[in-house]
């Protein structure tokens, strides 16, 4: 099985690489959900004639280790599982999509490991505190204490109860499959992070920000648009946090301008 070692703490990320030599864009998807997830994603169907297409599953998640340790998921750790992989692929930068969960990890790429990046391409997520008034940060945390209990279906049927309707298969069984104390500390680290950078406005990268209308982080990734000086922001009218990352239509030709313009 493909396998990079984190240098920080020795833990292991499961990737999957399409190979050749086309230019490579890295996948990641967002929290609770493994590689199949981005792998079927519409975008990558899209890149898939066009690019060397790699996907990875974040630390907790899929078939990457799983440490129950809140310390393990902070985000520069994260980041050096992201160049680990890199580095076991060979590759000395790559673009990277990332959705969700993956594109708040996106955001720490840029911030810690600009070298490694040709761009970023970012959707349904912010580079800022988190604000606990958001739905989606109560939402989430409300299924925290089934979490704790391991019970990874009594946390799905929480956070469905908060969108009054079932998340769509595959990705539910997807969730299912994930370790609940895993997810647990992984959340609870991101509460702890505060803003990723000190200040946007001296980023160099390339970047492609989009979000949902409806999204409650729509307005700082609008303000990361903004403070980002090579960045394009786009607001997906009539989108919520999870409906936007299921658009192509309207976000390709913004997709394949940044990946083709980027040596």
């Amino acid at each position: 099985m493909p396998f990079a070692i984190n240098p920080v703490d020795g833990l292991k990320t499961y990737f999957e690489d399409d190979g050749g030599n086309r230019r490579p864009v890295v996948f990641y998807a967002g929290l609770t959900q493994p590689i199949k997830t981005s792998r079927t994603s519409g975008i990558a169907a899209a890149l898939k004639d066009k690019f060397r297409l790699i996907f990875a599953d974040h630390r907790g998640h899929g078939q990457s280790d799983k440490p129950h340790n809140i310390e393990a998921y902070y985000l520069p750790t994260r980041v050096a599982d992201a160049t680990a992989m890199l580095d076991e692929l060979g590759i000395e930068r790559a673009h990277f999509i990332g959705f969700s969960w993956g594109a708040r990890l996106g955001f720490a790429i840029g911030e810690y490991a600009p070298q490694r990046v040709l761009s970023l391409v970012l959707c349904g997520n912010q580079p800022y505190a988190w604000n606990p008034n958001w739905r989606i940060v109560q939402q989430f945390s409300a299924g925290l204490p089934a979490l704790d209990r391991n019970d990874m279906a009594g946390a799905i049927k929480i956070w469905e109860s908060w969108i009054d309707g079932h998340f769509p298969e595959p990705e539910r069984t997807f969730m299912l499959d994930n370790d609940p104390i895993a997810i647990a500390a992984a959340w609870r680290s991101a509460q702890e992070e505060g803003a990723i950078s000190a200040d946007l406005t001296k980023w160099q990268i390339p970047c492609f920000i989009y979000v949902g209308e409806t999204d409650d982080m729509h307005d700082n990734a609008q303000l990361a648009g903004s403070e980002i000086p090579n960045a394009t922001f786009l607001s997906l009218v009539g989108y919520t946090h999870f409906s936007a990352a299921h658009e192509v239509d309207q976000v390709l030709p913004y997709i394949l301008n940044l990946l083709t313009n980027r040596e």
